[in-house]
């Protein structure tokens, strides 16, 4: 299992918000990821569009998000992959 942290990094914080988790569980470069929504979007003015702009990156960066997702260039998005134990529960 591989997972990205997609985190928005907003204008007006100083650091960023865990947007959710892709997580490939099956090959890298043939098995879209799935997106797991993180916790931390209770709290933001916008939940369901910021995950929509997750899945559109996803989808602009095929056939490989995996690894273009973590050399996107933007200064609202960054991709770090991170160890599935972050994840909760592990899984």
């Amino acid at each position: 299992m591989r997972v990205l942290e997609a985190r928005f990094h907003s204008r007006s914080r100083a650091d960023f918000v865990v947007v959710g988790h892709l997580v490939w569980t099956g090959r890298i470069e043939r098995d879209p990821p799935h997106l797991r929504a993180a916790p931390s979007l209770e709290g933001e003015p916008s939940p369901t569009t910021m995950l929509s702009k997750v899945r559109y990156l996803v989808a602009a960066t095929a056939p490989a998000p995996f690894e273009r997702l973590q050399r996107l260039r933007s200064r609202f998005w960054s991709f770090v992959e991170v160890p599935p134990a972050m994840l909760k529960g592990g899984h």
